[in-house]
C-alpha cells in the first residue's frame, strides 16, 4: 500500500500538470496566425488543442 505521502505528492503533481498544460494551451492560442505559420500548425489545430479538457495529458496517452 503506498503511503499518505507519495499519494498527496502524485496528486498535487498532477494538478500542476493540469495547471500548465491549461496555460500552455491558452498561449498557443494567443499566438498570432504568422507565429502559428512558423511552426507549422493551423488555427484549427490550435482551435484543437485548446478545446481540449485542462486534463487530457499527451503524455499520458496509454
Amino acid at each position: 500500500m503506498q503511503s499518505l505521502s507519495v499519494v498527496v505528492h502524485a496528486a498535487w503533481a498532477r494538478l500542476v500538470r493540469w495547471q500548465m498544460l491549461h496555460r500552455q494551451r491558452q498561449q498557443l492560442a494567443a499566438l498570432s496566425d504568422e507565429m502559428l505559420k512558423d511552426i507549422g500548425r493551423s488555427r484549427a489545430d490550435v482551435e484543437a488543442e485548446v478545446s481540449r479538457p485542462f486534463w487530457d495529458d499527451p503524455l499520458r496517452r496509454r
